[in-house]
């Protein structure tokens, strides 16, 4: 199946969820076309793979050039997730598919990079922004195949591990990937699974990709028992130790004997299968997130950014041909955000 990879076709004749994927923008959208289409002579998942490969060498190009820009502004950065499992798991094939390419950089460095993207083209998504509200922006261009950069200053919008998951300490840890056009920095194995795990445990079950699953298999594997065991003590240094271990469940669950969760038998752990799931409301969430930012200022800040956004905001939000009435749309958006603050995520 995968001659090229022994492990992933392992993974996938094991995989007792992946019968379970019929619809074709079932399989599209949990990021399995490139699997998938080795299976079936489907010719919309064919379609679907031949993108993804077009995609791959295009974001190749982009990246390549931006990381040269920030090696040569002496910038450092992260890549992680999608792109950088791509040369870390899958063996530089185009068989994981990604929506954009993430960058982790040190909070101080976010507006040269930010500079650096607007002018090479790049527009930033029209979405809320600030200091606190989402921790990242989007950047895009508007070429055929369209290129989309998330540039974070946390690595997640998640505040639970932004004290574990500082830049510098996790760049300092940070593994180098060199290809035969450019190189970059990227998650040492360690912190990618404990990432990969808090991720895939903070998006509700009908949102997560069952490549996410792949991703996690492949860095669980990887590992020898005395690194498996290292990593569960950093999850429980994390906190994270109930979260990773139920994550470890799910995979043991899915790919059968070919997860081996011997080391979770020196602590026992609270099975967790939904991280969301004491977070009933939005505005728990909301309330979470204020109660976890230290100092008057930055409460004031975050308040003051979820209300008061820019006008570019509200113009994309709202669909508006001009600016000219815009401000007439706060009220609106202001009486929408409250509600959502009391409707179930």
């Amino acid at each position: 199946m995968f001659k090229e990879h022994f492990l992933l076709s392992e993974l996938i004749a094991n995989d007792n969820q992946l019968s379970k994927f019929t619809q074709t923008s079932q399989i599209i959208n949990h990021g399995l076309a490139p699997i998938v289409s080795k299976l079936t002579p489907s010719t919309k998942l064919q379609k679907a793979t031949l993108l993804e490969h077009a995609k791959y060498k295009n974001w190749l190009l982009k990246a390549q050039k931006l990381c040269g820009l920030l090696n040569q502004h002496k910038i450092k950065f992260i890549i992680f997730k999608g792109f950088a499992y791509s040369h870390t798991l899958y063996q530089q094939q185009p068989v994981r598919p990604y929506s954009d390419i993430d960058i982790f950089v040190d909070k101080k460095d976010y507006k040269n990079v930010e500079k650096l993207l607007i002018h090479q083209g790049y527009k930033a998504v029209a979405s809320r922004q600030g200091r606190f509200i989402s921790y990242q922006n989007s950047f895009f261009d508007e070429k055929n195949i369209q290129t989309i950069f998330d540039i974070h200053w946390q690595i997640s919008n998640r505040t639970e591990i932004h004290p574990y998951f500082q830049f510098e300490k996790i760049y300092t840890a940070s593994k180098p990937i060199k290809t035969s056009h450019f190189s970059f920095q990227t998650l040492d194995s360690i912190h990618a699974f404990i990432y990969a795990c808090f991720h895939y445990q903070a998006h509700r079950p009908e949102d997560r990709k069952h490549i996410w699953l792949y991703d996690l298999a492949l860095l669980w594997k990887s590992f020898t028992v005395k690194e498996q065991e290292s990593c569960l003590i950093s999850a429980n240094h994390f906190h994270l130790y109930h979260l990773v271990g139920g994550t470890l469940k799910k995979m043991q669950f899915v790919f059968g004997d070919l997860i081996n969760s011997k080391s979770l038998k020196g602590q026992p752990f609270i099975l967790k299968n939904n991280y969301l799931q004491s977070r009933n409301t939005k505005g728990v969430d909301f309330y979470h997130r204020l109660k976890k930012l230290k100092g008057i200022k930055a409460k004031t800040l975050y308040l003051s950014e979820y209300v008061f956004q820019n006008t570019h905001y509200v113009q994309s939000r709202y669909r508006l041909k001009t600016r000219k009435w815009v401000y007439f749309f706060y009220p609106r958006m202001w009486l929408e955000d409250m509600l959502k603050l009391i409707k179930k995520p």
